[in-house]
């Protein structure tokens, strides 16, 4: 069935250097895809053929593609009284509560949610589910269990451990044929790991390569969480294609990356989050840890954007928990303006930029004729100010109307 979206302002989101805004526009969305964008005189001769149900006045909303956040894990529990919470949670327990996030982060916006590890393959028993419609939900692109060596970051909260170019080869085919969308592999330490440094080293180029190759082989892009310039520059020789955090980079290993279109999901809210990790009972010297790690971490952001890394938002948060006073998503995209981008740049971070680090920008990304119609929209610019991102209050996905301003 045909409907048209009438009377908004469309931030198309198509990659470039100056934002694509069309006023007083209108969106003909067919079933489950876009058909038409334009301004609402263009569109007039398709709006004479609809019946009155079928047009929408979004009351001059601000109408853009849905938000992609590219660093989540459903089954988040930090280690305080979540984590505990979460030893001893059975499998439906477990299921039951990742939907949920799942559900709040679709609610809040984000149409398309790429899981970066999760125990139990829940992210991947989920997506089947929205997948053929039992539930209703966000796109997942799911990781499966994160690939760690014996004892790496992550350790005992679902991840795969294994050792030797032979076992990183075989953990990768493992989630391979669980379904997973992409690899995600952890190569240092992080702020979570107690005993563990940032800037540890945890796995070898021979592993990294074998992963890489198993994946590439596959057709799947790979993913690391990485924390030092060391093992990032290592990472993106044995084949990485993305690197996640990025805490302590340097302006060798950024030109690198940049030759190598090695893309970046910087996660800048996981060391500027004090009062988000103390009421999740976060212990101090993980607190401690994230603080120190700030500086160096926006730091290594900015030298990102110097050499134009391509970049893509990523919460490491539940998108749609409480964090400054705001939902974590929204907090994310302002954190990223405060660091030196433009909200435009922002935007496609969360919009073009997402779906080409997927692979999926022929699909989703923009609002362009042919692409789903997955639509978000706010009262007011978010160009002017992201901010104005938190006044969200319209969703849809596939066509279908999930959250409505009326």
């Amino acid at each position: 069935m045909r409907q048209l979206l009438e009377n908004c302002q469309v931030l198309t989101c198509e990659a470039g250097d100056e934002p694509g805004i069309i006023n007083d526009g209108a969106i003909v969305v067919n079933d489950n895809k876009i058909e038409a964008v334009g301004r609402r005189e263009e569109l007039a001769p398709l709006r004479a053929q609809l019946q009155p149900h079928q047009i929408r006045d979004m009351g001059g909303r601000w109408v853009m593609p849905g938000l992609m956040d590219m660093h989540v894990h459903l089954g988040l529990a930090l280690p305080g009284n979540g984590h505990l919470l979460a030893q001893v949670e059975d499998d439906m327990d477990l299921t039951m509560r990742a939907y949920r996030n799942a559900l709040n982060a679709f609610e809040a916006g984000v149409t398309f949610l790429r899981t970066v590890g999760d125990p139990r393959f829940v992210d991947l028993h989920i997506k089947r589910a929205i997948n053929n419609g039992t539930l209703k939900g966000p796109r997942l692109f799911c990781a499966g269990h994160m690939v760690i060596t014996t004892g790496g970051h992550g350790h005992g909260r679902g991840a795969q451990e294994t050792d030797g170019p032979e076992g990183f080869r075989q953990a990768v085919r493992e989630q391979l044929r669980a379904g997973a969308d992409l690899i995600k592999l952890a190569i240092t330490g992080g702020i979570a790991g107690e005993h563990e440094a940032i800037t540890d080293s945890q796995a070898t180029v021979a592993e990294m390569e074998a992963a890489a190759q198993a994946a590439h082989n596959a057709g799947k892009r790979i993913t690391a969480h990485a924390g030092s310039a060391t093992a990032i520059t290592q990472g993106v020789l044995a084949g990485l294609d993305c690197v996640e955090h990025g805490y302590f980079l340097d302006g060798w290993t950024v030109d690198l990356m940049a030759k190598n279109g090695t893309y970046l999901v910087p996660t800048l809210s996981v060391s500027r989050a004090p009062e988000y990790m103390r009421e999740r009972g976060c212990p101090q010297w993980m607190i401690d840890k994230a603080l120190k790690a700030g500086e160096g971490h926006m730091q290594s952001y900015q030298l990102a954007l110097s050499a134009n890394l391509p970049i893509a938002m990523g919460t490491d948060m539940l998108p749609a928990e409480d964090y400054d006073n705001t939902l974590a998503v929204y907090r994310e995209m302002e954190w990223m303006v405060e660091g030196g981008m433009s909200t435009h740049q922002v935007l496609l971070s969360a919009t073009a930029q997402a779906a080409a680090l997927c692979q999926i920008q022929d699909k989703l990304g923009s609002v362009t004729p042919g692409k789903l119609a997955d639509l978000i929209a706010m009262p007011e610019n978010p160009l002017e100010n992201m901010r104005n991102l938190r006044k969200l209050d319209f969703v849809m996905k596939d066509g279908e109307i999930y959250r409505n301003f009326n």
